[in-house]
């Protein structure tokens, strides 16, 4: 089951760094290779925390593998107007590593992918797969560096990694899966922040105006 606790809403702005990267553009299905990136290199990112949720894991493999810990889960809303998607994954437990973090329902927006190299956490993911349009799909790949029990006998937390995407709107239609090497060993379906098409507060706005509308009918039928 699914634990989630929101930490913040609407938290600081990102912090900036002097380093230059840029991220990548997922155009068509692929591995693309990410070397992290700064808000100092792409302006763009800056902006500030809109939501911060916590999601944990635990699942075990075929093989007898167990992981478990926690998903970051944060929202931005950058500096163009745009939001974009952030996850850090942060190990707690169990005798393996995650190697891989998919999450899906990102299709029609435009997608760049990369991890961020001035903020907290340690291993980071050097490939983005993109399952190309129509899938929604996009996994971030830690071969060279899991996330899991390190060299000093304590667990890895990833640095945040992202989907900078052109959507102004977002939901929690969004979902991801966790993988660790070897056969049979994948997490459920566990759901996170993903674009959406409607903004959801005028979506609420609108259903508030049809009750007081209907609240108003039934008033004046009343005292007809």
């Amino acid at each position: 089951m699914n634990k989630n606790v929101y930490i913040g809403l609407m938290g600081g702005l990102l912090v900036l760094s002097s380093q230059a990267a840029w991220s990548v553009s997922l155009p068509v299905a692929g591995d693309y290779s990410i070397s992290g990136t700064t808000a100092a290199a792409r302006p763009e990112l800056a902006g500030v925390v809109l939501e911060d949720l916590i999601t944990s894991y635990s699942f075990t493999g075929s093989a007898g593998q167990t992981l478990e810990g926690t998903i970051q889960n944060r929202v931005v809303r950058s500096i163009d107007g745009t939001v974009d998607f952030y996850w850090r994954i942060m190990s707690s437990g169990g005798n393996d590593d995650i190697d891989a973090f998919r999450v899906i329902g990102f299709d029609g927006y435009t997608l760049d992918a990369d991890w961020r190299i001035d903020g907290l956490g340690t291993a980071s993911p050097d490939i983005a797969r993109y399952f190309g349009p129509g899938s929604g799909a996009v996994n971030f790949l830690f071969d060279s560096d899991p996330v899991g029990l390190n060299a000093a006998g304590g667990y890895d937390e990833s640095v945040f990694f992202f989907l900078d995407t052109d959507a102004t709107h977002y939901d929690f239609s969004g979902q991801f899966d966790l993988l660790c090497a070897g056969t049979g060993c994948i997490s459920s379906l566990y759901d996170t922040f993903a674009p959406s098409a409607v903004p959801v507060p005028a979506a609420i706005w609108l259903m508030g105006s049809g009750l007081l509308g209907l609240a108003g009918f039934a008033r004046r039928n009343k005292t007809a």
